[in-house]
């Protein structure tokens, strides 16, 4: 790893995260209960698989940890071309992180609601803080930031010829399916935006990873041809 290089770790690192993240995304998305729209629907789920749910929520939790040195690497491999698209999207990309972090605390304390010594006081608390009226708005819509910035970085990605199309499309497309799904309490909408998200990064990470340190330093353009 060469620790003491930091330009050399920072690539080692953000090549590593691009991979990982997403992978545990759709171990998390896999592993999670069934969404359901109702906040007593969800909290009775949650009670009938109470283990799944807390493990969906760890992964998810360090998935989103290991997304953001993602984040800020393809904003990186953006700094020569493209920078504008680098700094709004990953900005908007990082503030979907903290709306996501917000929703798994929501998810922890509705797993404490369904399973604790009191779970009916806890779970009645939870229930009225998810039913009042603009209490979760911020973290939905914040959320939508993740999506709207993953659109802006894949554009500018495609445009620089930093990615190929097919990693571009799909960073796009999972961003999108990913909230809109979490949103909509479709599981099956979150699982595709999982994976679209991990077949949109997982191959731009194992490039920065094979890179040489140059060409970490001076993203080169890449060919359709060259999409793994």
């Amino acid at each position: 790893m060469h620790l003491s290089d930091a330009h050399h770790t920072r690539k080692m690192v953000a090549g590593a995260c691009m991979m990982l993240a997403p992978v545990l995304l759709l171990v998390s998305t896999i592993v999670r209960p069934e969404l359901h729209d109702g906040t007593a629907a969800q909290l009775g789920e949650i009670a009938r698989h109470a283990d799944a749910w807390y493990a969906a929520e760890l992964i998810g939790l360090l998935s989103i940890v290991l997304a953001v040195p993602a984040v800020l690497g393809l904003m990186h491999m953006l700094r020569e071309r493209r920078v504008a698209d680098g700094h709004v999207g990953g900005g908007m990309a990082l503030l979907g992180l903290l709306a996501f972090t917000g929703l798994t605390a929501v998810g922890m304390v509705a797993w404490l609601g369904a399973t604790g010594d009191d779970a009916a006081a806890t779970a009645a608390v939870v229930e009225r803080f998810e039913e009042t009226a603009g209490s979760m708005i911020p973290f939905y819509l914040g959320s939508f930031l993740w999506a709207t910035g993953m659109c802006v970085l894949a554009f500018g990605l495609f445009s620089a010829r930093a990615v190929s199309p097919i990693s571009a499309a799909c960073l796009a497309a999972g961003g999108i399916a990913l909230v809109v799904g979490f949103a909509a309490a479709m599981s099956w909408l979150v699982i595709v935006g999982a994976a679209l998200t991990a077949v949109g990064f997982c191959p731009i990470g194992y490039a920065v990873w094979r890179e040489s340190d140059a060409e970490w330093e001076h993203t080169p353009v890449r060919h359709a041809a060259g999409v793994a």
